[in-house]
């Protein structure tokens, strides 16, 4: 067994110690860096509000555009019974947003969400998105990207399915690119 193997095998043996001591509590911030191997299980059944991210960018200056919402539907087709990358990093994206909100939710009294690691994904999930980046060949946005964005914003909101009861969760400070 080479050394990568080994290291698995102690984090799940050490996951497992900690599951039997606090009976399915995981808790710690050595356990955050492994929540990419792990879907989150926070399930949205019937009509509850869920997160969404929206992101607008700055033209120039002054004008900003629309706020657009990031996850669409992807069509569906009988190959993706089969193969299905681009819904499944759809997906990926979508649990990330979904980590952001819980983050959001348990974030300590005086504590800035700017330092998570969790924000700083979706900050940049949300300018790749205006960048024009695509999931396959389907687009992160519904509307192309203007040209020329000088900055942009990023915002979680909770709401239902039909985008209608939006509650405001989260809006980032102006962002640039490289910032």
């Amino acid at each position: 067994m080479d050394f990568t193997a080994w290291l698995i095998v102690a984090y799940f043996a050490m996951l497992a110690i900690n599951l039997r001591k606090r009976w399915g509590v995981i808790d710690g911030p050595w356990l955050f860096f492994f929540r990419a191997f792990f879907p989150n299980w926070k399930f949205y059944h019937g009509i509850q509000l869920a997160p969404r991210l929206y992101v607008r960018g700055q033209l120039g200056t002054s004008t900003w555009t629309d706020w657009q919402l990031i996850y669409p539907r992807l069509p569906r087709k009988a190959i993706h019974l089969f193969h299905n990358p681009a819904v499944n990093l759809a997906l990926a994206h979508q649990n990330l947003v979904d980590h952001l909100a819980n983050d959001i939710n348990e974030l300590p009294e005086g504590a800035d969400i700017r330092d998570r690691v969790t924000y700083q994904l979706v900050k940049q999930l949300a300018w790749q998105a205006l960048s024009g980046e695509c999931w396959g060949d389907q687009p992160m946005l519904q509307q192309p990207p203007a040209e020329g964005l000088s900055a942009y914003q990023f915002q979680v909101r909770m709401e239902l399915p039909d985008g209608q009861n939006s509650q405001l969760m989260l809006q980032s400070p102006v962002e640039t690119q490289w910032s």
